[in-house]
Parts: structure tokens; sequence; C-alpha cells
């Protein structure tokens, strides 16, 4: 299947989708709904030695390689809850070689309304939810899914399906 036509552009969610870090934060806070106790939970993180313990999802490193290379990738959207995560993440994209801007999603804010989605833009996501409102949006979208869970929508099982057929 070919997920890209031309004049496409990439937007890839981090969490998730990047690193396992949205793995790790579920395994920390299990089943808690708390909205409050989450962001106490967030804002002790040291993000240094978090992220750089966290684990690239299989794949991640060289898709995303190769997709900004042929100027597909376009950027990363990431949901922060502090300044400093926000920081970090950027320096470790800088660090691993990615040149592409980061567009940072306050909490409770949509990623629809951080970056305008378009018909040319594509929003690469692990979150059902944020796909749904990118495509109300009039964005494209293709859900991350490793686990191949039944859904409605265009979806990727494996990050490097991105790089072929191109």
């Amino acid at each position: 299947m070919k997920y890209f036509e031309e004049g496409d552009i990439l937007l890839s969610d981090f969490d998730g989708v990047f690193l396992d870090s949205q793995k790790r934060f579920n395994e920390v806070m299990k089943e808690e709904t708390d909205f409050d106790k989450w962001i106490e939970f967030l804002n002790g993180i040291n993000w240094r030695r978090f992220l750089r313990e966290c684990e690239f999802m299989p794949g991640a490193l060289e898709t995303f390689t190769e997709l900004e290379r042929l100027k597909i990738l376009r950027g990363f959207i990431t949901r922060i809850h502090s300044f400093e995560e926000g920081n970090e993440k950027c320096i470790l994209l800088r660090e691993l070689g990615f040149k592409v801007p980061v567009y940072y999603v306050l909490p409770k804010q949509s990623k629809a309304d951080v970056y305008i989605p378009s018909r040319k833009v594509i929003l690469l996501d692990d979150d059902e939810k944020n796909c749904f409102e990118w495509e109300e949006k009039q964005g494209k979208s293709i859900l991350y899914n490793p686990e191949e869970k039944t859904c409605g929508k265009k979806f990727v099982k494996s990050l490097t399906q991105l790089t072929k057929n191109l």
C-alpha cells in the first residue's frame, strides 16, 4: 500500500510512535484517570534520563531518518506537560540528527489546533482519537497500531511499512 501521494507531508507523534515512552508512562500510572495525579507525575520526571532510558519503537529511527531525507517528514508533534519535557525531546531529536521542527501540544489542547490540518498534511499517531480529530479538520491520518487492534482507520502495524513503495 502506498501511504503518501505527491506533495504530502507527514507530522509524527513522538510518544508511542518514535519512542516507547507512552508505554512507560502507562506502566507507572497504570489505570490512573485523575488528570492532576498525571500532571504531578509528569512534572516530577527527570526528562533527560527518562527519554534516554526509553527504547525506539521498532524501525522508528531508520524510517523517520529516511522520510526526513525524502522531505516527507516535516515535523514531530508532541504533547508536553512542561517546558523541560519539550526541551529534552527537542535535544534528543537534534542529537539524533533530525532537523525538522518540533511542535508542542499542551495538555487538553488538540494537535489540530497547534498545526492546522489540510489534505496534504498527514498525522501519524498511536492515538485513534487524535487521528479522528485531525480528519475532522480536513487532514489525513495514519494510525500506528502495532497490535493490529480492530479500528476504522488507515493504519500501519510496522513503521517500516511507511517507506515501502516510495
